[in-house]
């Protein structure tokens, strides 16, 4: 996970979603059925006194990828006490099931190998687990876990990087059932508004989107700062969206209005800081002529704004330094990052990255 967010694959889905609320923290889990397993030991039902993760994922999310080796690591753990299934679904459109399907996901757990070490099933033609867990519980968007608890009921549904806590708990008899219920259903409520300006905000969104999809990014570009100007509260959250488009048709445009943006629009936000920042500094984002400066500008802003305490921020502000060739800067600054991790909550995973990171550093300074 990078950043400091858990992302997700979200589908665009209506607010008639949430009319449905059939499960919830405390309600009997639904029946496993798949259609096939690909590895581990099939489950037919959920044995009452034992736990168990079902975790939903699909082989073209990244988010979902990128929480395998922690669920591996989560299956290692509790080896013995919890049973991790992870089950593909959304794999094709609705009504669009394709007879390579199976293929597919075959191909991915085996390239996968040892990192997906837990056992792997996938819903069928039907949807059955989709619609029976997913759209039961109002989850829109993938990787999403549920625990079964000893009971076999619904203990807590969620993103698979915030497990751990959770898993420890309800393996040793603390986990607060009904304060997680409370949790939930307040979620529920939020993400039920979300949705619904989601449905709004797609309407608005129509003409720049339409642009965009026909190729035409000037005129793309054109809407979307129509679209800010009529709708003010959209600014900062579009503003990301610019800088994302031009990072694929202009990237000089792109820093420009990275730095712009950060001293503007995004000056007081520092998570949204951090999203213009690190895609310049990161490897994946393949940028062929990133400005470095911009980045650390932009890094040392979202800093400052949270006083040295965020460790995302100061990962990517050491990084930054560390692109730009400052490397005691990045050392010092990735101290920093470290210093900060246990007053985080954060999954292993992250935590491992941005220490292994600071190690990095102090290899490149001694010549390594």
């Amino acid at each position: 996970m990078k950043r400091g967010f858990m992302l997700i694959c979200a589908l665009l889905l209506s607010a008639s979603i949430f009319a449905n609320g059939e499960i919830t923290i405390g309600t009997k889990a639904p029946e496993l059925k798949v259609a096939k397993w690909f590895k581990g030991k099939p489950i037919k039902n959920f044995e009452k006194g034992k736990i168990y993760v079902v975790e939903f994922w699909a082989t073209w999310c990244g988010p979902c990828k990128a929480t395998i080796p922690h669920l591996t690591e989560l299956a290692k753990k509790f080896k013995g006490k919890v049973e991790v299934v992870g089950v593909s679904v959304w794999e094709n459109k609705p009504g669009d099931w394709a007879d390579e399907t199976f293929g597919k996901i075959e191909t991915f757990v085996q390239e996968f190998g040892d990192k997906m070490n837990y056992n792997v099933a996938a819903d069928g033609k039907d949807g059955f687990m989709a619609e029976n867990w997913m759209t039961a519980a109002n989850q829109g968007g993938i990787p999403s876990a549920f625990v079964i608890d000893r009971t076999g009921e619904v203990a807590w549904i969620g993103h698979p990087m915030s497990l751990d806590k959770v898993l420890h708990e309800v393996v040793t008899g603390t986990f607060d059932k009904q304060a997680a219920k409370s949790t939930f259903e307040a979620q529920q409520v939020e993400a039920k508004k979300q949705s619904e300006s989601a449905v709004k905000r797609a309407e608005i969104l129509k003409p720049m989107n339409e642009a965009l999809k026909a190729g035409n990014i000037a005129e793309g570009l054109a809407q979307l700062d129509s679209i800010a100007i009529k709708n003010p509260d959209m600014a900062k959250s579009l503003a990301l969206t610019k800088f994302n488009i031009l990072l694929k048709s202009d990237e000089a445009a792109a820093m420009k209005h990275a730095d712009s943006a950060a001293m503007t629009t995004l000056k007081d936000e520092p998570m949204m800081l951090n999203m213009l920042a690190w895609p310049i500094v990161d490897d994946a984002s393949k940028i062929k002529k990133p400005d470095y400066d911009v980045a650390i500008r932009i890094a040392i802003r979202a800093n400052e704004l949270t006083k040295s305490e965020n460790p995302y921020i100061l990962d990517t502000l050491a990084y930054a330094y560390f692109k730009g060739g400052q490397l005691d800067k990045a050392i010092e600054f990735q101290e920093k990052a470290v210093a900060t991790l246990d007053k985080t909550q954060m999954d292993d995973q992250t935590k491992k990255e941005i220490t292994e990171r600071l190690a990095m550093f102090k290899e490149k300074k001694k010549g390594g």
